[in-house]
């Protein structure tokens, strides 16, 4: 699923190349009703940590809103300093990158369509997350 985005799109380049007589039906990313991403991670979270967790896709949805108006290096450094000081989470990445071929983006482009991932920590549990910006 949409979940995990980046197999998402290779599986499919996999697909077109080898003409694999398959349909992908991708389906979206189910959230919690604080709007944290699903997986069976989140049950290994501590209670402190599962109450911070939805600050993840808190700040994805305020980066795409700054995506309208900013450049992708402020949105990059506005995720990352907003991570600095969250005593319970740690950034692992943030990046902005072209929806289709996964590159990473360096500047917007009027028809390009993009996607942002994140992968945070709380403490050795691995949480990852992503939002189309437009």
């Amino acid at each position: 699923g949409e979940k995990d985005f980046q197999q998402l799109q290779i599986i499919k380049k996999l697909v077109a190349q080898y003409k694999l007589p398959v349909k992908i039906i991708a389906c979206p990313i189910y959230r919690e009703t604080d709007g944290l991403a699903m997986s069976s991670r989140n049950t290994r979270l501590t209670s402190e940590q599962r109450k911070e967790a939805p600050f993840i896709y808190k700040t994805l949805k305020r980066a795409r809103q700054l995506f309208k108006d900013q450049s992708i290096d402020r949105v990059i450094a506005w995720v990352e300093n907003e991570f600095k000081n969250n005593p319970v989470l740690s950034l692992e990445y943030f990046e902005i990158a072209h929806s289709t071929s996964l590159q990473s983006a360096k500047r917007k482009g009027k028809k390009a369509r993009y996607r942002a991932f994140i992968a945070v920590y709380a403490d050795t549990i691995r949480l990852i997350d992503n939002i189309a910006l437009n």
